[in-house]
């Protein structure tokens, strides 16, 4: 994690600790202190260690970029993809072992879904917020995003993006709940089930979105983001 080694220079001369004073008084080794103040890289456990000695918050001493910095290593990139993969496969293998595929195949809940989504995301952060959503989705397979105020405002995109889709799907619900009792006679069972296991299809295509890309992703964000505000 960046860290700003100017300040946590400025703060050591400001106690007039020296490096070795500064390691005891954080539990720290010298030599830590040394590599933070000359790489300003730091693990989490030490970012929370130098804050607790100078008794501010781990944020003050980070070096908050306006862009959106992610560690990328090709282990890690198979791994989330392999996750992914299980993920679908799952999903997937459960709807066979219910009933056949093609049940659960509706072309307008699926064209609808995102299209709501996206149409939300741009009344609410423009162009510029769908753009970054879009892109941002290939985070899906970094291992680590650092905290910045890109990663905050993408995590805020992606929280609210969950509840556009849930939103669309329960608008989509109510629309064919409607339909369903105006336009299919009550007394026919077989149109009458057919009719609501189609309808509830928006909201099983809204889940899986929402639950296995979105908030995973809004989950990556935030992780240091609460630790650099603890």
């Amino acid at each position: 994690m960046k860290v700003s080694a100017e300040k946590i220079k400025q703060l050591r001369k400001q106690q007039s600790w020296s490096q070795e004073l500064l390691a005891k008084a954080s539990g720290l080794s010298l030599r830590t202190i040394q590599r933070v103040e000359k790489d300003s890289n730091a693990s989490s456990e030490t970012l929370l260690a130098l804050a607790a000695a100078f008794n501010l918050s781990p944020s003050q001493l980070c070096n908050v970029s306006v862009e959106l910095n992610a560690h990328w290593k090709w282990r890690n990139i198979m791994q989330n993809a392999l996750a992914l993969t299980v993920m679908i496969c799952a999903v997937v293998f459960l709807l066979f072992l219910a009933a056949p595929l093609h049940i659960y195949i509706d072309k307008v809940s699926i064209l609808f879904t995102p299209l709501f989504m996206h149409a939300c995301t741009i009344m609410a952060f423009g162009n510029s917020g769908l753009i970054k959503s879009l892109s941002g989705l290939k985070h899906l397979f970094s291992q680590q995003v650092e905290y910045s105020s890109a990663s905050v405002q993408l995590s805020s995109i992606y929280d609210k993006q969950i509840q556009f889709i849930y939103g669309g799907a329960f608008i989509a619900v109510l629309v064919g709940t409607v339909a369903i009792h105006g336009n299919i006679d009550l007394q026919d069972d077989l149109k009458f089930h057919h009719g609501y296991a189609v309808n509830i299809l928006v909201f099983f295509y809204a889940a899986v979105f929402a639950e296995g890309v979105l908030r995973p992703l809004k989950t990556k964000l935030v992780a240091n983001q609460s630790l650099s505000s603890s």
